[in-house]
């Protein structure tokens, strides 16, 4: 008795080849992900990077604002103004001069005897290092310090990220 038509033999041959093309399609989505993947987590590398240094910037800023807020006598002498780099370069020089003898501009000592202008020259020159060491290509020329006012100071830090120049300003009253 027959039941129906009669079922069809499968070459095996065929049914191998389907298999490996099923491997290989799988094989390229796989790794079309794995590329978007790579992207996704460079670009992201990219963008944390950017964020660290607004974050160094900024704290690199509040680092100089508290410490003229604490000496506020040699912020209106203009011991802390540094509009440009001349004026900038120079504060540095005079901090290199003296940061490795005993003087009076070595301010992180308690027993230092240090008056405003040297803890202004030392907090300077403290500050500018802190510039170099946490900022790509920071420098005294592209971090100034100019007193608008009697008691509003405007900082500017910039630095160099992939070949860019960014920028932070600050204005803050004192």
């Amino acid at each position: 008795m027959t039941r129906g038509k009669p079922r069809k033999s499968f070459n095996r041959a065929r049914l191998h080849g389907f298999t490996l093309v099923e491997v290989l399609v799988a094989l390229l989505v796989l790794s079309i992900g794995l590329l978007g993947l790579a992207a996704l987590q460079t670009t992201s590398l990219k963008f944390n990077t950017d964020s660290y240094f607004r974050t160094q910037s900024t704290l690199l800023a509040y680092d100089i604002i508290d410490r003229m807020r604490l000496n506020l006598s040699a912020v209106y002498n203009g011991d802390y103004d540094a509009a440009d780099s001349t004026t900038a370069a120079s504060k540095v020089f005079t901090y290199g001069g003296c940061k490795g003898s005993a003087s009076q501009c070595k301010c992180d000592d308690a027993a230092a005897n240090c008056n405003t202008a040297n803890l202004a020259t030392y907090d300077l020159g403290k500050w500018y290092e802190k510039i170099g060491a946490t900022l790509p290509e920071g420098s005294t020329n592209l971090a100034t310090i100019s007193r608008t006012t009697a008691n509003k100071v405007t900082i500017t830090l910039q630095w160099k990220e992939r070949d860019l120049l960014k920028s932070h300003i600050w204005e803050v009253q004192l």
